[in-house]
């Protein structure tokens, strides 16, 4: 894809100073081919820009969910919802439903937490959809939180990734073992039998 054309965008001139020079070579240790062939052929920029190019698209409107929603009869959940405006938004333009996630906070520094931010979301749906909750769980607590709070469901993130690096599909599986072991349990501490019995009651505000 490199030596392919570009997508018609002006090729951008970085001001040259120590901090782009640190990242260009950053971005060549990176690249896999010896440092100074990748300097002199700017293929590791290359392939950033490239990358940054489709899946980057700060362009898209939330007009484009409809043009979606119109071309397929598959449920389509909207990712990365930490404002009640956007959950109502999404539902308006046909999504069958919303993740509430801030990415792993590596979109923005310092973003709102997605517990924080799930109650007005859910609020907001008033179970007209399923609401989904990614971002910040870090073990069965957080889980039990955000089933509590309301989410329909709590994704497991990263988590999965460890399982297959490490055991393939037998791996996964163990991970996800584990996840509903240690949720049980918290469950059952808390003196529940159930996930469906969770409300807010099961928490107190700090």
């Amino acid at each position: 894809m490199l030596d392919g054309p570009r997508d018609g965008s002006p090729e951008r001139s970085p001001q040259i100073n120590l901090a782009a020079l640190r990242t260009l070579v950053e971005l060549a240790r990176a690249y896999p081919d010896r440092l100074l062939r990748t300097l002199r052929s700017g293929r590791a920029r290359a392939a950033v820009e490239r990358f940054v190019a489709i899946y980057s698209r700060p362009s898209l409107p939330w007009e484009d969910l409809p043009f979606l929603r119109e071309r397929t009869r598959l449920p389509i959940v909207l990712k990365g919802i930490l404002h009640r405006e956007d959950a109502e938004r999404a539902l308006d333009h046909g999504m069958d439903g919303i993740v509430v996630s801030n990415h792993g906070g590596r979109q923005v520094d310092g973003a709102i937490a997605t517990l924080d931010a799930l109650p007005e979301i859910l609020e907001a749906v008033a179970g007209r959809a399923p609401a989904l909750l990614d971002s910040g769980i870090g073990g069965d607590a957080d889980a039990f939180k955000a089933l509590a709070l309301g989410a329909t469901a709590v994704l497991l993130g990263r988590s999965y990734a460890y399982g297959l690096a490490v055991a393939g599909e037998a791996g996964v599986r163990e991970v996800i073992q584990n996840e509903v072991g240690e949720l049980d349990l918290t469950l059952g501490l808390a003196g529940g039998s159930a996930t469906g019995e969770l409300d807010r009651g099961a928490l107190v505000r700090g």
